[in-house]
Formats: structure tokens, sequence, C-alpha cells
């Protein structure tokens, strides 16, 4: 598979296109693709999305991905590395943007087009255009604060989204899982005792309604999820193995290596070595 590479941590195009002319292929950076207008489908993995502009993809760097056009299609790519929203040498910036990633990614793969029903997006992007038009630089301050804008829209529109689906089984265990995955950081925070306080069930019973409710038990879902987030580490982030472990909540590096082992047959530091390896075309 073909795999783009790019150095600039930043990089922003504009184009219309009737016909896709790139293969099926995979990046070293992170991809915003607003379509303004235009109609077809969007192929990510092994599935297929129709698109109808305006709407918003993001993909992370191992999706691998081709259009195909119907209507001619105006597309912005805002392609960036995970270096420029974390800044360099700054350990808690760093943290702080692999935790936003982490629930632009989940929600991305909940949900894989944004919609823009407001035209806010499309408001935001024209912005962004116009700025890189203007500049064409890689740290612009107000690319920068657009950009965090426009992923909290998103962030917004898709609670608001789950809060108007009302107090069904769907949005009670919805809650659970929300919360879970902002406090997948804090081991105390996702113990089934302290999930049963919050949600004010039973021990049993909220192993049983949440089993019901995903098909996975409660302790598997915490722990695929967080295996989920340090895979993320390894691939997205600088981070050395002794900085991971104590963001997510590993007692130390040797618990965080348990813990890969069971379910990948390799340690976490070989398992970085493969994902930087060149890839194959």
């Amino acid at each position: 598979m073909k795999r783009y590479i790019q150095h600039e941590y930043l990089k922003v195009s504009h184009f219309t296109s009737e016909e896709w002319q790139h293969p099926v292929h995979n990046h070293n950076h992170f991809e915003l693709i607003f379509i303004h207008r235009g109609s077809g489908t969007h192929h990510i993995g092994d599935m297929s999305y129709p698109y109808t502009g305006p709407c918003l993809f993001l993909l992370a760097p191992c999706d691998a991905h081709h259009f195909h056009i119907a209507t001619a299609t105006t597309f912005t790519f805002i392609k960036f590395t995970n270096v420029y929203l974390h800044g360099t040498g700054n350990l808690q910036l760093q943290q702080n943007w692999n935790r936003e990633l982490d629930t632009l990614l989940l929600q991305a793969r909940q949900q894989r087009a944004f919609t823009d029903p407001t035209g806010r997006m499309a408001t935001l992007m024209g912005l962004i255009n116009g700025e890189w038009k203007e500049e064409k630089q890689e740290n612009s301050e107000t690319i920068f604060f657009l950009l965090q804008a426009l992923f909290a829209m998103i962030k917004k529109w898709t609670l608001t989204g789950m809060a108007s689906a009302g107090p069904h089984p769907g949005a009670r265990v919805t809650a659970i899982l929300n919360y879970i995955h902002e406090h997948i950081y804090d081991v105390a925070e996702v113990q089934v005792e302290q999930l049963a306080h919050i949600f004010g069930y039973s021990k049993h019973y909220l192993g049983t309604f949440f089993k019901e409710q995903t098909g996975s038990t409660l302790r598997d879902y915490v722990n695929q999820y967080k295996l989920r987030q340090l895979e993320n580490r390894l691939h997205y982030s600088s981070l050395s193995l002794k900085e991971i472990s104590h963001e997510l909540g590993f007692n130390d590096q040797s618990h965080l290596n348990k813990f890969f082992r069971r379910y990948h047959t390799i340690s976490p530091s070989a398992y970085r070595d493969q994902l930087q390896a060149p890839a194959s075309e």
C-alpha cells in the first residue's frame, strides 16, 4: 500500500475535482477533510461512506482511504502531525493533545462523517483557507485557534446528539461509556465500585446491565479501551514508555509491558519499532 509522507507539521490544500487521482493510501499524519460541495463515496478501510457536502471526515495515520467522486467535489484538506498541536518539549501539552486526539478519533470512528447543518464548519474552513493562502505559515496562531474551535464544535455536536437520544437504556450505557472514555487515565475512576456509585447502580446490576447493552464485560471494555489508548501513544506520540506508563495510570513500566503482552506477542517498544518501519507499496 502507498504511504504518503509529510515532513511539514501542517499543510492546507483547497481544490475541486471530478475524478480522484490517488491510489488507496495511508499517511504519517492526521487529515481533516472538509467537503464543501459535491457527492460520492469515501472508502476508509473496508467500509464505504456516501457523502454529500458539506461534511467533514477525520482520519488517523493508519486509516487507508480513497474517494469515488460522483459529482464534482470541492475539498479542503488540513494535514497535520501530532507535533503540530502539542508543541515540542512540553510534556503536559503533549499529554493534553493526546487526550484530545483520543476523544476526536473515538468520535470519528463512531460517526465517520460530521455534517455541517449550521454552516459554521464551512465558515471556519473559509477562514483557515484564507489564512493559509495569504501566509502559508505552519506556526500561524490564527489557524491554530481556528482548528481548536473546529474540534470543540465536533465534540459539542456529538455530545448534543447523544443527549437528545433520551433516557432509554442506550442513552444510559452511552453515559457510562463516555465516563470511562473521559476517566480512563485514572484507574480508581473506572473501577466497577466507583462506576456503580456514580451512576446509582449496585455492582452486580451494573455488570449485568453493561454486558447486556454492549456484549462485553465492564472489565474487558475498560482494558480494551486502555489498550487502544496505549497503541495510539505508541503510534502517534513521541512519549517515552515511562511517560506513557505514568499518563495511563500504570504502576510502572513493567506493569505496562505485562498489560501490553496480554494482547500482543511483542513488547511495546518492538510494536513501536514495527509501526515506524517503512511501509511497502
